[in-house]
């Protein structure tokens, strides 16, 4: 896959371009599948959401393009590609996928394009070449989280200790590679960095998993997800009842995390845009139909830090 990383302004150039052009040619027909990882996350239902209003636009426009949801309830790679194989079943010309590990897919989605199904990631792609990826670079926002942790921990006065992680599952390539950037920006400090505790992204297993890591002396937390971020402040908020300050940074965008940036436990959780990667998986759809070769882009579609100076302009 060609990676090429764009700035967010060319990748809201880009919708608004493709946007623009279906509007001016020959009505769209296709039909198409969109897979996230789950059902249950807060993320994947606003790439949904932002998807559906998409399609809703286009075909009020006199364009004709089916949408379905076909994700797991939970994040599970036999489940997934189960979904793949039934959006082939199905004569889908389309698959947006978030999949749930850089390889588990592969397979399935090879069959996909041998039956002239084309590919485009959302979020989290697979190392198979699909036509187009609107993805956050998750490196580069771990290595976000990690310098306002590290600047948080510097003005506390906190200059070692180990940091635990709150994981959601494991193999899933862009957790993976916001622990990897969250972990380069304490390379050759004096802080250590914990064994990654898998949560599945639930709220509760996050929670215990952080309850025990505070009982075990860290001196701060990092959630890689929604999930893991709501359960490990939780966590954290108990514990400040209790007398004990514990740091917490993490991710996504939720009114849970926002009401905990609110209340102090959490400090900061970078919020991805997944309504701009929604949007413009359909503007590619739209674009391709009409014989645009996209060329296998990936576009960066953002990352914000949120905390307490600005979390009113996320609510």
């Amino acid at each position: 896959m060609k990676k090429k990383m764009l700035a967010m302004a060319m990748a809201a150039t880009m919708a608004l371009g493709l946007g623009t052009a279906a509007f001016a040619e020959e009505a769209v027909e296709t039909k198409v599948a969109l897979i996230t990882m789950d059902q249950m996350d807060v993320h994947w239902v606003r790439l949904k959401e932002a998807a559906d209003a998409k399609v809703a636009e286009y075909n009020e426009a006199g364009n004709k393009i089916e949408m379905t949801w076909m994700a797991p309830e939970t994040k599970d790679n036999a489940q997934q590609i189960q979904k793949i194989e039934a959006a082939i079943a199905d004569g889908v010309n389309y698959i947006i996928i978030a999949c749930n590990d850089a390889t588990s897919c592969n397979m399935a989605l090879q069959e996909a394009l041998d039956a002239g199904i084309k590919i485009i990631y959302v979020d989290a792609p697979a190392s198979l070449e699909a036509s187009a990826t609107f993805a956050t670079d998750n490196y580069a926002g771990g290595v976000q989280a990690g310098e306002y942790m590290k600047k948080v921990l510097d003005e506390a006065g906190v200059t070692e200790g180990t940091i635990g992680i709150v994981d959601a599952q494991a193999g899933v390539d862009s957790c993976e590679n916001r622990y990897q950037g969250f972990a380069s920006v304490f390379e050759g400090t004096d802080f250590t960095l914990g064994e990654r505790q898998y949560s599945d992204g639930d709220n509760s297993k996050a929670q215990e998993l952080a309850n025990t890591l505070i009982n075990n002396g860290v001196v701060a937390i990092y959630g890689t997800n929604d999930g893991a971020t709501n359960g490990a402040a939780a966590a954290v908020a108990d514990a400040a009842n209790n007398g004990t300050t514990v740091y917490c940074v993490g991710w996504d965008k939720s009114d849970s995390n926002i009401a905990h940036v609110e209340g102090g436990e959490l400090l900061a959780f970078m919020a991805q845009n997944p309504d701009v990667m929604g949007a413009d998986a359909i503007d590619a759809v739209v674009a391709m139909e009409q014989g645009e070769d996209l060329g296998g882009e990936v576009v960066d579609t953002g990352v914000s830090t949120v905390d307490a100076e600005n979390v009113a302009d996320f609510k």
